[in-house]
């Protein structure tokens, strides 16, 4: 029942108030502003406080009397790779403790800050670092500071997340671990992932703010093998679990070939006072099911129309 509930979380983020919800989704999106200043080479931006006193260095900044300074470089590796090399292990083989690191959508790109303790000598250096992928390459910026110094550390910090960065999801397809949906051409950005799946809205934001509540989930049931005779019934069941407490009243359903891998499209609508539009479209190969669920309670037939074309679109990962 685990897509059962992680739809049950993501629909309590698609009609929650406000932006409570949205602190445990791992999401940063930085809004620039006239405080923002280019730091580095790349096109990077960040706030620095008026009462530091930055100067220019070759890698980025620093505040020589604070003893804090930022340092960016572009790294010719994929992000993919970097992640696997950035680990505790090969950290302290280079005289590093990995103390934190935590993964995020950062300005719509997939990105991971690290906090490091590295022997300098006799002293230690704190640094917050945080990769960014940007497609065949990736950009790393290290906000350094004295170890035992919490309250430097905590404005390194603080700048480190007022950075700013266009993002690419416009122009590119979006990759993701679990296959990839083409967005390019559509109202729809990636807002992050929760609990495994992909999710996203039109204002790439969870919950999201846009009038017609809409929102299309990428997930996936591994190791969960259906045979031809028994997808249809599969697939009903599971739309029925979207919305707990509400029944969902099928109006189609349909074989569908997408990737290479038959699968099943059911339309339905919940029958409470609020009609919302449910959307599910799931693809079977030999060992996993592939699932892709779209809401929205508004805008019905556009909705519709874009979450189909979505869902045509899906390639497995590779």
């Amino acid at each position: 029942m685990k897509i059962a509930m992680l739809i049950c979380i993501l629909l309590l983020l698609f009609f929650a108030p406000g932006n409570a919800a949205a602190e445990g989704t791992n999401i940063i999106n930085t809004e620039k502003n006239s405080l923002h200043r280019p730091v580095f080479t790349m096109p990077v931006y960040m706030v620095l406080p008026e009462d530091c006193s930055f100067i220019e260095t070759q890698a980025g900044c620093a505040d020589k009397s604070k003893k804090i300074s930022f340092e960016g470089s572009v790294l010719r590796l994929p992000y993919a790779e970097l992640l696997q090399e950035f680990n505790g292990e090969n950290l302290k083989k280079a005289n590093m403790e990995l103390k934190m690191r935590s993964e995020f959508i950062w300005n719509g790109s997939p990105a991971m800050l690290m906090k490091i303790f590295q022997k300098n000598g006799s002293s230690i250096v704190g640094k917050w670092t945080l990769i960014v992928d940007r497609g065949k390459e990736s950009w790393m910026i290290n906000g350094l500071y004295p170890a035992n110094d919490q309250k430097r550390g905590e404005t390194v910090l603080n700048i480190l997340k007022s950075s700013y960065w266009e993002s690419e999801q416009n122009t590119r397809t979006a990759e993701v671990p679990l296959g990839r949906v083409e967005v390019a051409g559509t109202p729809l950005k990636l807002a992050g992932l929760i609990d495994g799946a992909v999710v996203y809205t039109k204002d790439g934001l969870l919950p999201t703010k846009n009038e017609d509540r809409s929102i299309f989930v990428i997930s996936k049931l591994s190791n969960t093998f259906v045979t031809a005779e028994k997808q249809f019934g599969f697939a009903k069941e599971r739309l029925q679990n979207i919305e707990k407490g509400e029944k969902i009243d099928v109006i189609s359903e349909n074989q569908v070939n997408i990737d290479g891998l038959n699968g099943v499209e059911i339309v339905g609508y919940t029958g409470g006072k609020e009609k919302k539009l449910i959307f599910q479209t799931m693809l079977f190969d030999s060992i996993n099911s592939h699932v892709m669920v779209g809401i929205a309670r508004s805008e019905i037939p556009d909705n519709l129309s874009l979450f189909h074309s979505m869902a045509e679109t899906f390639k497995r990962a590779r």
